[in-house]
């Protein structure tokens, strides 16, 4: 039979066990959500840039016709993918921001490979 200090220290073990655990989790689901939102930035690059080349095709293949309707409307789309581009980094700069903010809580004070 475990005496009252043993009993007080599996609690205590227990419970610190139970606290890193925590803190692992929430380090972890702040730092999926930084990557989340880099991989949609990724993502809408590479829609601009698909639509830049669609657009540089058919500029070649007008033969110096300029703002036919179908350019027209590849630039508004070009523009429209750029400021959700624009909303998803803003977003990823927050979410970095919670990431930093989540490790100085958890004690972590350098950051310089998190930037990297």
């Amino acid at each position: 039979m475990q005496t009252c200090s043993a009993l007080k220290q599996d609690s205590h073990e227990s419970l610190c066990e139970e606290l890193l655990r925590e803190r692992a989790a929430v380090l972890s689901r702040a730092g999926f959500a930084v990557e989340d939102a880099l991989e949609k930035i990724i993502k809408i690059d590479r829609q601009i840039e698909e639509k830049m080349n669609e657009l540089r095709t058919r500029r070649s293949d007008a033969s110096g016709r300029k703002n036919q309707p179908d350019q027209v409307s590849i630039c508004e789309e070009i523009n429209a993918i750029i400021d959700q581009y624009n909303t998803a980094c803003q977003k990823a700069e927050i979410q970095y921001y919670y990431f930093i903010v989540t490790r100085e809580a958890l004690g972590l004070r350098r950051h310089e490979t998190v930037r990297q």
